[in-house]
């Protein structure tokens, strides 16, 4: 164990209490129930990026639109300082991330907080913008799709639905067009169950590279990756959704990555993995420790 490992167990254990169930008494509170945990959440993912990214809150504004208000906003580097008398104003060009804070999304019903939470994320992802990318046609590589144009969007929480179940709902919605293939979270992370990450081009991503061969044929466009702790350990889970969500698209070309993360490649922890498509029942269980050990290096050299 190192100390960013160490610092992972202590958040954790504020995050725990943050996410107790409301006294009874305060339950009509909802105002500062709610911005306690967000403040928690938003604090916690302050504390594990450089100081030149800031955390935010409210509306996201591109050229043309503006998304719903979101709990939890980083700005990259790349953010003007753009504050008026009355707010602080937030363009999506400058946005690393964009995080709606849900400490429950058991529930999957229509009126449910998963659902209010997926709403949000469609309002992110529908939002216009160009960004930096470095040309690498030179090198022989493809141009990525614009669907990496958009803001990365992650739903936080404690609890969750099984992430099958929240794949079938997903699955339910594309079909019925309530939500594109291009307008589902990047990231589900709950504490209790892991990090569930998806991208409609699955090819295009650091993860694509930890397929066999004919796990590649399956796997090549909108897929769903599971991976949490074996032991069922929430701190390894706390881990692995900040490896991936400091691996997200920036929207700026970077002079460095985060050095953070070389401190996250404790290789003694193991993790199940399943992939899913978004479309048809192709899955494939991996139990194989040294996966844990390919995704720490692929993270570390992203290409």
């Amino acid at each position: 164990m190192n100390a960013v490992i160490g610092s992972i167990i202590e958040n954790l254990r504020s995050i725990q209490i943050i996410y107790e169930p409301t006294v009874e008494i305060f339950k009509g509170d909802r105002t500062n129930t709610g911005d306690s945990k967000e403040i928690s959440v938003n604090e916690f993912i302050q504390s594990y990026l450089t100081n030149d990214y800031r955390v935010k809150k409210g509306k996201i504004y591109s050229l043309d639109s503006e998304s719903a208000n979101i709990d939890c906003v980083v700005l990259a580097p790349n953010h003007p300082n753009l504050i008026t008398p009355k707010r602080e104003v937030i363009l999506a060009e400058g946005v690393f991330c964009a995080v709606e804070v849900k400490p429950d999304i058991s529930s999957l019903s229509k009126t449910s907080e998963f659902v209010r939470s997926t709403i949000q994320i469609k309002s992110i992802k529908n939002l216009n913008r160009k960004i930096d990318r470095l040309n690498l046609k030179i090198l022989g590589n493809k141009d990525k799709p614009v669907y990496f144009n958009k803001i990365p969007a992650v739903v936080f929480s404690k609890k969750s639905a099984s992430f099958d179940k929240i794949i079938e709902h997903f699955r339910e919605r594309v079909k019925t067009d309530e939500l594109k293939k291009d307008e589902l979270p990047d990231i589900i992370f709950s504490i209790e169950n892991g990090v569930l990450f998806y991208c409609p081009h699955f090819k295009h991503t650091t993860y694509y590279n930890m397929l066999n061969e004919p796990q590649k044929l399956l796997f090549d466009e909108a897929t769903f990756m599971q991976v949490c702790s074996k032991e069922n350990e929430e701190h390894i889970n706390l881990l692995i959704f900040l490896m991936m969500f400091l691996n997200l698209e920036k929207p700026h070309i970077p002079i460095s990555d985060f050095f953070i993360k070389q401190y996250f490649q404790n290789l003694n922890f193991k993790t199940d993995y399943k992939f899913v498509c978004l479309e048809g029942d192709a899955e494939k269980l991996t139990n194989d420790p040294e996966l844990a050990l390919k995704l720490a290096e692929l993270l570390k050299t992203k290409e």
